[in-house]
């Protein structure tokens, strides 16, 4: 079954297979889209060398294999086809450090994204409260959230630790 979509230019309409649209690269990659594979990229470089540490702590063998698995068959190479993808695009990527010892930047990162994480979790809470004590509750613990975030934020860009998305400039 072919899809076709239906475009409307200067009052012609022409028809264009679906399979078009998904193959077609004469588009520039937008805003979103590159700022989200940078961020799913991020994400990933700073969570594995905490599967590395998980993996290293575990001692069932089944789970030890879980972790190592998803780290070397889906994590990494999940960083190195983002990577890839964006040089593709000419788009600066993230980079992923040597993997041998776990440094005081992976970990001020590691840090810091458990904690952005933490405050998504806070808001979703706080907007899925109906009753005022509960949000009141919620709002406390965002509140101290907060205060670690801007710590560890600071932190990390005192040490020059922030992996900041490219510039548009």
């Amino acid at each position: 079954m072919i899809f076709n979509k239906f475009i409307v230019n200067k009052g012609r309409v022409n028809r264009l297979k679906l399979t078009d649209i998904l193959t077609d690269n004469k588009h520039p990659l937008h805003w979103g889209g590159s700022s989200g594979l940078w961020d799913i990229c991020r994400h990933k470089i700073i969570g594995i060398p905490v599967l590395d540490i998980l993996h290293d702590l575990c001692e069932d063998p089944e789970l030890k294999r879980f972790i190592k698995q998803g780290t070397e068959m889906q994590a990494v190479p999940h960083v190195e086809k983002i990577q890839e993808f964006l040089k593709k695009e000419e788009l600066a990527y993230p980079s992923m450090p040597q993997r041998k010892k776990i440094t005081d930047e992976q970990i001020g990162l590691a840090i810091m994204e458990i904690l952005r994480l933490s405050l998504i979790l806070d808001n979703i809470a706080f907007m899925d409260a109906t009753r005022g004590d509960l949000r009141k509750f919620i709002w406390d613990i965002t509140e101290d959230d907060k205060k670690a975030f801007d710590k560890i934020v600071e932190l990390n860009y005192e040490k020059n630790w922030i992996m900041n998305p490219p510039s548009t400039s």
